[in-house]
């Protein structure tokens, strides 16, 4: 089986990145090539966007890019007998470009494959907007959907769209080795860390105000940050005399962040809208305490209608609930450190990569013996 598997790769990292990556890993180290044979085309921004860019900046920069990236992906297919083209998708203004690929797949009778690495899809079914009215297009021409969380599962099938299938991100056996060579990092009760890009939309300014008031904390922002971000957090803390002590790292090695999860006595993921992200999965597998806003597949992720819930989570945008759930953690430590027990166990239970990696592979053989 022949798969063309078109996303992100490299650069600078963001979530559908490090997916990549991490698959990547798994295939070159653990998969029989004689099964499944993956060639990554690389779809990269030379400079790199995150969800804080305007929807105008990232079309200007899609332009100058998606021209010769089509011209790419269509030499890839003319050359090459792909039995499908995955094309992993953040989707907003690149909608447009995954639907040229899969029209030019078809072209080519290649089958398709569009995955959606994002949570908004219930929201966009309320709106009905343009966004919305190029994901239909694009999830009626392709063979089959993907999306990452069930919310988004279930609003499209209740709209009556029959090529969508379920698939969780996995933890990859990277994060498990760097655990296992770091198990004698102590945790601190008092360190509180986000990671992620630092931007409004990831609710960072929630953070630090819900943190304002909390003495002896540490509080450590991990992630890309813009200078004109960093300032503003600087400046609110000092002028609200944050009590704490505030860190922005700016962009750490992979290996290092994993250490400072391992290190940290609350993971906090306050984003205002999300997919299924990494972080979370990683500090689950750290063992951490989490909280996160309810949005995107964060509260499948944590169980938290289930018996043993990993986490805390809390509306986005709600600083005083935020708050709340932060003292929550600080004082009641039993209950912090049993969050932290079941996310480990509930993260290599479920989303372990060979497990996930088997349902993609399931997925592959199934568009594969579609008429």
């Amino acid at each position: 089986m022949k798969i063309l598997l078109c996303t992100p790769l490299g650069g600078k990292i963001g979530g559908i990145s490090r997916w990549a990556e991490h698959i990547l890993e798994y295939y070159t180290t653990h998969v029989n090539k004689e099964e499944v044979d993956i060639d990554f085309f690389r779809m990269n921004h030379k400079k790199g966007s995150y969800s804080g860019d305007s929807l105008l900046y990232r079309a200007i920069e899609g332009v100058k890019v998606y021209i010769p990236l089509l011209r790419g992906i269509k030499k890839k297919m003319a050359g090459t007998p792909y039995d499908i083209v995955h094309i992993v998708s953040s989707a907003s203004i690149s909608l447009i470009k995954d639907y040229f690929i899969i029209r030019q797949a078809q072209k080519y009778n290649i089958k398709t494959v569009v995955h959606f690495r994002f949570g908004r899809i219930p929201d966009l079914i309320k709106t009905n907007n343009w966004e919305m009215r190029l994901l239909r297009k694009v999830i009626r021409a392709a063979t089959k959907v993907i999306v990452i969380d069930k919310a988004s599962y279930d609003a499209l099938k209740s709209n009556g769209f029959n090529n969508v299938v379920l698939l969780p991100n996995p933890l990859t056996p990277v994060v498990k080795n760097i655990i296992a060579e770091n198990n004698h990092i102590a945790r601190n009760s008092n360190k509180i860390i986000f990671a992620g890009h630092v931007v409004r939309t990831k609710g960072v300014f929630e953070l630090l105000t819900a943190c304002m008031d909390l003495e002896n904390i540490e509080l450590k922002l991990i992630g890309f940050v813009y200078p004109e971000i960093k300032e503003e957090l600087l400046r609110l803390a000092e002028t609200n005399k944050f009590k704490g002590q505030l860190t922005i790292s700016g962009e750490m090695a992979y290996q290092e962040t994993i250490k400072e999860m391992l290190s940290a006595g609350i993971f906090v993921l306050p984003t205002y809208t999300e997919g299924f992200p990494n972080v979370i999965l990683e500090s689950m597998a750290c063992g951490c305490p989490i909280i996160a806003s309810s949005v995107g597949a964060i509260p499948e992720m944590l169980d938290m209608n289930g018996e043993k819930p990993a986490g805390l989570c809390i509306p986005p945008r709600d600083v005083e609930q935020l708050r709340l759930a932060i003292l929550k953690m600080l004082t009641d430590r039993n209950f912090a450190n049993e969050c932290g027990k079941n996310a480990k166990e509930r993260v290599n239970n479920l989303y372990d990569i060979s497990i996930v990696w088997q349902h993609m592979l399931d997925i592959w053989k199934d568009v594969r013996a579609t008429s």
